[in-house]
């Protein structure tokens, strides 16, 4: 989640907020919504000065979610994803095995923001990372 600095810092800031959402909206690994789309569209071409707070907040988690994260504390993802897709089947929940298929069938070498909370949690359920990261 983005600070109220930053919020502020980017909804005041046209040039910022616009070139932002055109680089979002250009971002075909970043997996959206037709909602998300159709937002990034409109501020990509928003012209008056600011925006509001909430739309400033929203495009921040957006860009919080299309994040490409190659580390996780010094621990390279690209191995991380090559273990846990190893130990998937010690896994109780079926659908975070079909996550880890998932990811693994695509290639990356990285997790998005948006995946990194149950890549992280299914990480520790494996013990290949601690606990406390």
């Amino acid at each position: 989640m983005a600070s109220w600095i930053e919020i502020e810092k980017i909804r005041k800031n046209p040039d910022e907020f616009r070139e932002l959402a055109s680089r979002l909206s250009a971002d075909h690994t970043f997996d959206r919504s037709e909602n998300a789309d159709d937002f990034l569209e409109k501020i990509s071409a928003y012209r008056r000065g600011e925006l509001s707070k909430l739309q400033a907040e929203f495009l921040l988690d957006l860009r919080n979610d299309a994040e490409k994260i190659f580390d996780l504390r010094g621990l390279s993802v690209a191995i991380l994803i090559e273990k846990v897709f190893q130990a998937r089947l010690e896994l109780a929940d079926d659908a975070d095995i079909e996550r880890i298929e998932k990811l693994k069938e695509t290639g990356q070498r990285f997790v998005t923001g948006r995946q990194m909370g149950w890549f992280r949690r299914i990480c520790k359920e494996l013990n290949e990372i601690e606990e406390y990261v």
